[in-house]
């Protein structure tokens, strides 16, 4: 593999800025989704975000069930599907789910990992991700009707020869998809999170936002699951994460090198 299409230093301050950026723009983007006769539940829209090189379909489907929550309504709440290209829909995914499946991969090559988790780190930081504003196909679920919506967003840009090297190295992905399919879709489950995690500050609690709780501490908690599987930390200490994060366990900066092999460094 060229690793150096992975290498990435990490310089907190400018890269903080400029994800910050990054995050914002995408989140105005979802929330201002057109919502008009949709309620969760009764009348939903898929609007297709991503197309795989085999094939698959990766879709925001909302609104979701948080906006008619009892404790107040989150109305950006979105859920990503992933159809597979004969159109069957992957189970919606918790994170829990995804955790799972990080610790069920068919390897245990500490190298493999180490790529791994240099992706996931460029995902939580948006870096080389794109702008593009350009329009999207859609299917209201209720009637069929059909129709298009344009999206102002930042999308990842990932390299051809690093999936395909690491889905040679990996194998056959959990629940049969490809790992671009795979990412793409965890791609948009933070993107749920940052427009749930900044409704929630500047709407419900009347606070800062904080950039990392959403995109960047979940991603950091598939380093954390990474780390254990190189034998880096015990399990005890990944759940002690998981209790100190409230739901969530990133993996401390200081720890990226090791995690990485030294593609990523701080």
């Amino acid at each position: 593999m060229n690793v150096n299409l992975l290498r990435f230093h990490y310089a907190a301050r400018s890269v903080n800025a400029e994800t910050k950026e990054k995050q914002l723009i995408n989140i105005k983007a979802f929330s201002e989704l057109p919502k008009d006769g949709l309620e969760f539940g009764i009348s939903e829209r898929r609007v297709v975000v991503y197309r795989t090189a085999v094939g698959e379909e990766i879709s925001v489907q909302y609104p979701g069930k948080e906006s008619i929550r009892a404790r107040g309504n989150r109305p950006w709440d979105f859920r990503p599907k992933l159809h597979t290209p004969d159109g069957t829909a992957l189970k919606d995914l918790s994170f829990p789910d995804i955790w799972d499946d990080l610790s069920n991969l068919h390897t245990a090559d500490k190298e493999t990992l180490s790529f791994l988790a240099a992706v996931f780190f460029r995902m939580a930081f948006m870096v080389n991700y794109t702008q593009s504003d350009e329009e999207y196909d859609y299917i209201n679920l209720e009637g069929g009707s059909k129709g298009n919506l344009r999206l102002n967003m930042y999308k990842p840009n990932l390299s051809p020869d690093v999936l395909r090297e690491l889905q040679e190295r990996i194998g056959v992905m959990p629940r049969n998809v490809s790992l671009e399919g795979y990412l793409l879709y965890n791609d948009l489950l933070v993107q749920n999170e940052d427009c749930k995690y900044y409704y929630r500050a500047l709407h419900e609690r009347n606070e800062a936002w904080n950039f990392k709780t959403g995109r960047i501490n979940t991603l950091f908690s598939h380093l954390s699951v990474i780390e254990f599987l190189q034998g880096g930390i015990t399990f005890s200490e990944v759940m002690l994460r998981f209790q100190r994060g409230m739901g969530v366990a990133p993996c401390p900066i200081k720890n990226l090198d090791a995690i990485t092999g030294g593609i990523i460094t701080t």
